[in-house]
């Protein structure tokens, strides 16, 4: 266990380290970039000094494979933390696992567990989270609190790292909702008038995008001028794409890629329906993305999703891996104009209590917790 760093978040600024190995862009890094650099952005926005610490994306470490280059980081972080003064240091997932005993609280910060995305994936890539979740747990287990973005996480950590619940809060992923709404009132003109479904996600086996294309492809039989549009690369890319080819809908799924955020929210802005088809979410952050749009969402009944996106309020779910419930719900919303505008004008007012600001001062209110 950690020493017990004493101090009042509301009381004064706080130096703050982060721990972060993953992938550092929102374009490879999918919504764990995209929720350490928020939260980061917004604690500084309150006058706290957070110090992002990453391994160094030059030289030759850069060029190692993403875990080796993940393990010899946190080889050497005792190295790099001697002799710093922080009152928090928070690493995210496995980060900080061979810490030694510090002066500063010491918190985990746990976006996605690796115990439960390891059931999704295979063969090598399933042995490797095997170790990875042993590490993530190892963590868990060491720091004096672990943070997580949802219920269903709370859970799950306990059951898989054997951590008391007592020692985990709950504090959910964050957007910019001004930022957002200033972004989308400033999107071009939109291209064309076909029904448009949009995915945003990295295209791992627990999204299930492939159930996406099977039941895009029995709603075309209803809506012929639908189109797809995907955003996101990952390592389900060539088998997706093979799929579309044998479904017969090329010519209306559009593979985007990994884009720009101001491209992301162009597409945000452009479509009629937001889709989600993961069979396992920690949270969602492109959930919050679709609410802050205003577009309904149609999702799954899996993991944390019903704790983000409220069943007949905001959105539609079904069951995850029913591609034929995935139709119909997408149906149902492309038919009704008055429908999808409800959801949408639902999602925005629903989207306002995860402003950054609210989510960091949950933070801060976290690190105020005693065993």
């Amino acid at each position: 266990m950690m020493a017990s760093h004493k101090f009042s978040p509301a009381s004064r600024a706080l130096r703050i380290a982060f721990l972060d190995s993953w992938l550092q862009s929102a374009v490879d890094g999918s919504g764990t970039a995209v929720g350490i650099g928020g939260l980061e952005q917004a604690l500084r926005q309150q006058g706290h000094q957070v110090d992002r610490i990453a391994p160094r994306a030059n030289g030759w470490r850069g060029k190692l494979p993403i875990t080796l280059r993940r393990l010899l980081f946190n080889l050497t972080l005792p190295l790099q933390l001697r002799g710093t003064a922080y009152d928090v240091v928070v690493g995210f997932d496995w980060d900080g696992v061979w810490l030694p005993r510090l002066s500063a609280t010491y918190v985990c910060s746990i976006k996605g567990i690796i115990a439960e995305e390891l059931q999704h994936e295979q063969a090598r890539i399933r042995m490797l989270f095997s170790l990875l979740a042993h590490l993530e747990g190892a963590n868990a287990r060491h720091a004096e609190r672990v943070i997580t973005t949802s219920e269903y996480c709370r859970e799950r950590i306990a059951y898989h790292y054997q951590v008391a619940l007592s020692r985990i809060g709950i504090v959910p992923e964050g957007i910019d909702v001004g930022a957002w709404s200033r972004d989308l009132a400033a999107a071009p003109p939109r291209p064309d008038s076909r029904p448009t479904i949009l995915c945003v996600a990295r295209q791992y086996p627990r999204k299930h995008i492939a159930d996406l294309l099977q039941a895009f492809a029995q709603l075309r039989s209803y809506v012929p001028a639908a189109q797809l549009r995907l955003v996101g690369d990952g390592p389900e890319h060539a088998a997706l794409v093979e799929l579309a080819e044998s479904l017969g809908i090329v010519g209306r799924v559009v593979f985007l890629g990994g884009i720009s955020d101001a491209a992301v929210r162009h597409e945000y802005a452009h479509c009629d329906v937001f889709c989600l088809p993961s069979a396992q979410e920690g949270f969602g952050i492109v959930l919050l993305e679709a609410m802050a749009a205003g577009k309904p969402i149609v999702s799954t009944t899996a993991a944390a999703i019903p704790e983000v996106v409220q069943h007949g309020v905001t959105g539609i779910l079904v069951p995850a891996g029913e591609p034929h419930s995935l139709a119909g719900a997408l149906l149902l919303l492309l038919a009704d104009d008055d429908r999808r505008e409800q959801y949408g004008r639902a999602g925005q007012t629903a989207v306002l209590r995860y402003d950054w600001t609210r989510v960091a001062q949950r933070f801060l209110e976290q690190l105020m917790w005693r065993q």
